[in-house]
């Protein structure tokens, strides 16, 4: 290109082929900004923290199910007794406690979308999906019966002692399972399905609310 331009010029005007080099400069700093914008515009970065012994324990051991309504709660409140009591205390109750269940999340898959220019795709959004399961055919029927029919913010409690909260709308739905085995066990098990770009907030385990 610097040949083509040089030669068509003759060398004849050393200004225009400065301004043409500083043009193709400008261009790739502009495409280089364009490539790195944050189509949500709202980046932040914490710093990396290096866990240097233990894990957190992972499977489902517990969950809750609150009205989609509820305000999103900070980690604090995730972690207290007291905002718990607040939901569990009202009539009619604003929290449904599930103990002893089996379970997991594998995190969510992203939406894909068209991108514009020269950007081929961009993500616009995350899809995510937990199961869940519980015993009590007969006793838990109708809650079941309610958790399908309405959407509601869930906590997810894990073996670690995690609550993993998930601060959008869910949609539920359980069925029953019964295996063939005579001597196996008969459950519900189910899907809990959001969309959400952000990850789910994760608190530490309040004191009692999630006791068996």
């Amino acid at each position: 290109m610097y040949k083509e331009y040089r030669s068509h010029l003759r060398l004849t005007n050393p200004d225009a082929i400065q301004a043409y080099f500083f043009k193709v400069l400008f261009y790739r700093q502009i495409k280089s900004k364009i490539n790195m914008a944050d189509i949500f515009c709202n980046s932040t970065l914490s710093d990396y923290v290096q866990v240097d012994c233990g894990i957190d324990q992972a499977g489902i051991v517990a969950a809750a199910f609150i009205p989609e309504d509820t305000p999103t709660p900070t980690v604090s409140d995730l972690e207290s007794d007291a905002w718990w009591n607040a939901l569990l205390n009202v009539s009619p109750t604003d929290a449904f406690i599930v103990t002893k269940t089996r379970g997991e999340y594998a995190g969510g898959t992203p939406t894909e979308e068209d991108g514009f220019g020269r950007e081929s795709t961009q993500i616009t959004g995350a899809t995510h999906e937990a199961t869940l399961e519980f015993e009590g055919i007969d006793e838990n029927r109708d809650f079941v019966e309610g958790i399908n029919r309405r959407k509601f913010k869930v906590a997810l409690v894990t073996n670690g002692d995690k609550v993993i909260f998930i601060d959008s709308p869910v949609t539920s739905y359980f069925k029953l399972s019964i295996p063939r085995g005579i001597t196996t066990a008969a459950f519900w098990m189910g899907t809990l399905k959001w969309q959400e770009y952000s990850n789910p907030i994760v608190a530490d385990i309040p004191p009692t609310i999630f006791d068996d």
